[in-house]
């Protein structure tokens, strides 16, 4: 039986080997070197005694057969022993766990075996790795081990545990680059068990089943960016500032304790969101996209700002916090401590200004400096000291009108009393002090009081019936007059307090500050009649000025924005080249053959290609053009500020331009300039009024700035020495954006500046108005302002929609009380960020302009085709031509030339000038010159018309398509580069950790 049992087996083996090889090669059976091992193997088994019976004879069980076979043999030849049985289970199972291991039986384990199903195609190329007919992305089981995926350590069976493994799914793709790294035809962004470990990513504590926990890991989606740069963090496919759920852990932002899932709590983190900026340099401190000064819950814990014991959530209640919104500047020198993005100055109706959740009439720190409103020098934190400030808790009511009980320290209080008192003291009466006399240190704060109201209003003896210079000469002269009062004012004041044991002030001590009261007061009256703009201190620099910050930040005058912009510079060189050479091909022939310089001052050529943007400002007088020019250039209160003032500027033309130092430019010297060299033939009257600044100004490298004078209606029409609306047509064709601005108290339009508004037609989609001052007009009479200005206003322009209006107030000194400072502030803001797109837009414009010139010159090249074609049908053999030109020129109606052209070309009317305007042309060019459009066709070169029509329809806009692309390249090239860098810099600090 021995012997039978042992050729039985080898015959099963050979069956089986057979089998297993059919799959490989069907039409080859196995050979004798594949058939070896496992003849070999089963001689081996037959030949040692691990499987015997159960008595212990030591007898091979050759009637027991394998498991393989059961299908084939109906019986089994089992028997009823059942305690063989088992044994021979035991064995069989055994066996069938190696046969797992190595699935196509190659006699290489799976877990070493680069193509497990043995069907000649690699693991990491095959589609079904375990050739079980089910590709991976629909395989439970994807290394076919009878593990399922989501409890398999290994999933794609390299012998690799997944937490070690680069490629969890064996796709050939690293999990880094892996749009879907467990293999299960579900993208990352969409898979609610990233890594296929069975556990939800909510709940699961290592997302990218790299081994490292999600606390740690500083990629915690595994995409192969570090957290600090990924929009991303979780990658759910939901960008961070959309997410509700930053770090992907289950937890809601405003409930999770670590939002950025980094391991360190909030209150100890100091990159909250982990985008990579230190909390206090973040212009998002909770990652939700919306900037910090926009945000009502600052740290993204789900409480308001103004309920919020611990606004920028650093772990120290705001009572005790010396940087409240976690900005990095400690309070006491913070203009906006609550991090609301409006000043402490312009917040005169903020109910609670440092935000920590106790309104102002119940806290008893108002600004948050961590000092008693009673001890508080500055008690709301307006930068004013509480004994010059108008309104000390800065609730928006003034001191003599407010009721509430915030008061400053009592020594204050009883000092200014005691001022007041003797302010009011009659020359010559002599009251009797009830307390005891003061000594001369309590009395010369009162001098330095009056000496400061004597500064600061001019005396004025006499009516101002003299010129402005004569004025400032005559305040000249009497300034040294008032030293001399103050000073005998001293000398009085101290043998005063020198008498301390009189109760009696006789009368002439009390005179001298008696008379200075008097005089002092006497011009206050006077100056609330003066105009607004009288106030405009020149010389001098007032306290409290606004914050310059935003401008810089909005109009991306920082350093890091400049790599971008020589990235997109170097784009643009190309871009302008291209106008150039379409310009010089196909624009310029036509240009010339038909004389258009003749016809319009409107040209086109290198410098109006290669210019730096232009920003221009008009309106009428007295508006603030110079005071904003001053503003944006942050040229305020220096020597070479523009003039500002009530009274009407000098009539220049301002030009302001970059230079890397300060220079001042005459009207010669700008018509020499390459960029304002066309201004040359509008006269030596025009060079007079020409009037270059150039300065180094961060905003003037990227833009020149052009100020048109300011509008002055008149009864009388005004005659000049240069044709100025021409000018003013020469900066509106060249403008990237222009600014309208108007003063609420001048809304007037008269024939000027209906002149000028007739010449922005065309141009209204790049127009815009500033009604400037607004924080002198009352809320409630604002909206009425508005619309009055507009009103008057859109009637004039040719376009249906009214213009896109700014209401604030452009210069750095503090909104009038009462002011609505957050209306004007967002208005300012929305104005820089429309004059920032101007700037990003300035090869939009070079190419939209283009094309309106080539516009121009089309139509009139047709215009001049019309009139020939007209000439030669009625041109008789013995005519006289010249008289036949005239009448065609002098009554064109008549020949229903513009009636024809429309029709027959789809040229509007209203596009093309006037009869008058050829008359002239026509007069100075003989029409029967020049050729019609059909004879300047040649065989070589083309139709210039044809050409001309092709740059129209595609040359120039495709230009616009060409830099979109370039630009984004150039974009993500800088991009690609800045990230080497942190890379780089990042590396030492991991080999160190």
């Amino acid at each position: 039986m021995g012997r039978l049992t042992i050729w039985f087996l080898l015959g099963l083996t050979l069956i089986a080997v057979s089998n297993n090889v059919g799959f490989a090669n069907a039409d080859v059976g196995p050979s004798e070197s594949e058939c070896r091992p496992y003849i070999e193997k089963a001689i081996n088994e037959l030949k040692t005694d691990g499987v015997t019976s159960s008595n212990g004879s030591g007898e091979m069980q050759s009637d027991q057969p394998r498991r393989g076979d059961d299908d084939d043999d109906d019986d089994g030849g089992l028997g009823n022993n059942e305690k063989e049985t088992v044994e021979i289970t035991d064995v069989d199972s055994t066996e069938d766990a190696n046969s797992a291991n190595d699935l196509d039986g190659d006699g290489i384990p799976d877990d070493e075996d680069d193509d497990i199903d043995g069907d000649g195609i690699p693991n990491n190329q095959d589609d079904d790795i375990d050739g079980d007919g089910i590709p991976n992305d629909e395989d439970d089981d994807i290394d076919g081990d009878g593990i399922p995926n989501e409890k398999d350590d290994d999933i794609d069976g390299d012998g690799i545990p997944n937490d070690e493994d680069d490629d969890i799914d064996g796709d050939g793709i690293p999990n880094t680059e892996d749009d879907d790294i467990d293999g299960d035809g579900i993208p990352n962004t969409e898979d609610d068990d990233i890594d296929g470990d069975g556990i939800p990513n909510t709940k699961d504590n290592d997302i990218d089943g790299d081994g490292i926990p999600n606390a740690k890991d500083e990629d915690i989606d595994g995409d192969g960016v570090p957290n600090a740069k990924d929009h991303d963090i979780d990658g759910d496919g939901i960008p961070n500032k959309d997410d509700d759920d930053l770090d992907g852990d289950g937890r809601p932002n405003d409930d999770d304790n670590d939002l950025d899932g980094d391991g360190l709590p909030n209150d100890e983190d100091e990159d909250l969101d982990g985008d990579g900026k230190a909390n206090h340099e973040d212009d998002d401190l909770d990652g939700d996209g919306t900037l910090n000064h926009e945000d009502t819950d600052l740290d993204g814990d789900g409480t308001p700002n103004d309920e919020d014991e611990d606004i920028d959530g650093d772990g120290v209640d705001n009572e005790e916090d010396h940087d409240i919104d976690g900005d990095g500047v400690k309070n006491d020198q913070d203009n906006d401590i609550d991090g609301d993005g409006l000043p402490n100055s312009e917040e005169p109706k903020s109910m609670d200004i440092d935000g920590d959740g106790v309104p102002n009439d119940e806290d008893d720190d108002i600004d948050g400096d961590n000092k008693k409103n009673e001890k508080d020098e500055d008690m709301d934190g307006d930068g004013i000291l509480n004994i010059h400030d108008k309104d000390v808790d800065g609730d928006g009511v003034p001191n003599e009108h407010d009721d509430d009980s915030h008061e400053v320290d009592d020594d204050e209080e009883e000092e200014e009393e005691d001022v007041k008192k003797r302010r009011k003291r009659d020359v010559d009466a002599a009251p009797v002090l009830d307390v005891e006399a003061p000594n001369p240190a309590d009395e010369f704060p009162v001098e330095e009081e009056i000496v400061k109201v004597v500064e600061e209003v001019p005396v004025e003896t006499e009516p101002e019936t003299e010129p402005e210079p004569v004025v400032e000469e005559e305040k000249a002269e009497e300034e040294p007059a008032v030293v001399e009062v103050e000073e005998e004012a001293e000398e009085e004041v101290v043998p005063q307090a020198a008498e301390v044991h009189e109760d009696v002030i006789e009368p002439e001590a009390i005179e001298p500050q008696t008379v200075e009261t008097a005089v002092a007061d006497e011009p206050q009256e006077d100056e609330e009649d003066t105009p607004e703009d009288e106030l405009l201190w020149e010389g001098e620099v007032p306290q409290n000025r606004r914050s310059r910050q935003h401008i810089t930040e909005l109009l991306q005058l920082d350093d890091e924005f400049n790599a971008r912009e020589k990235a997109t510079d170097n784009v643009a060189e190309i871009i302008l080249r291209d106008i150039k050479r379409i310009y010089e091909s196909a624009i310029k022939p036509l240009e010339t053959m038909y004389k258009y310089r003749d016809l319009s001052n409107r040209h086109f050529s290198d410098p109006e290609i290669f210019s730096k943007p232009l920003i221009l400002f008009m309106g009428p007088w007295s508006g603030g053009k110079s005071s904003i020019l001053n503003y944006l250039t942050d040229n305020e209160y220096t020597p070479n500020s523009l003039r500002t003032g009530a009274e009407p500027s000098p009539a220049y033309f301002n030009i302001l331009m970059w230079g890397n130092e300060t220079e001042v430019l005459d009207g010669t010297q700008l018509a020499a300039d390459y960029t304002f060299s066309g201004l040359q033939k509008f006269g030596q009257g025009l060079e007079e009024r020409l009037r270059g600044l150039k300065m180094k100004s961060k905003l003037l490298e990227k833009v020149n700035i052009v100020e048109i004078p300011g509008i002055l209606e008149v009864r009388k029409q005004v005659s000049r020495v240069f044709p100025f609306n021409d000018a003013c047509q020469w900066f509106i064709d060249r403008a990237d954006i222009i600014f309208l601005v108007y003063d609420p108290a001048k809304l007037d339009v008269g024939p000027e500046t209906e002149a000028i508004l007739d010449q922005l037609k065309g141009r209204e989609y790049q127009t815009r108005i500033i009604l400037n001052k607004a924080d002198t007009v009352k809320p409630e009479e604002l909206l009425r302002v508005q619309g009055a200005l507009i009103w008057n206003i859109s009637p004039l322009m040719s376009s249906a929609q009214p213009p896109l209006m700014y209401t604030t107030s452009l210069w750095t000194h503090p909104y009038q009380d009462g002011a609505p400072a957050r209306l004007l502030l967002a208005q300012e803001r929305a104005f820089l960020r429309d004059l920032r797109t101007a700037i990003d837009k300035r090869i939009e414009h070079k190419i939209a302009s283009a094309r309106r010139f080539a516009v121009r010159v089309r139509n009139h090249a047709k215009m001049v085709d019309c009139y020939l074609n007209t000439y030669y049908n009625h041109k008789t053999l013995f005519g006289n031509k010249k008289r036949i030109a005239d009448d065609i020129i002098d009554h064109p109606q008549n020949y229903h030339i513009y009636e024809g052209l429309s029709t027959l070309t789809n040229i509007s009317r209203y596009d093309l000038p006037d009869p008058e305007v050829y008359r002239d042309f026509f007069r100075l060019n003989p029409l029967y010159e020049f050729k019609k459009l059909t004879e300047t066709c040649t065989y070589f070169r083309g139709c210039p018309i044809t050409k001309l029509d092709v740059a129209i329809a595609y040359e120039l806009p495709e230009l616009a398509g060409k830099y979109k692309k370039m630009s984004e390249a150039a974009l993500s090239s800088i991009e690609a580069k800045q990230a080497e860098v942190i890379d780089a810099e990042a590396d030492p600090k991991k080999t160190k950790s």
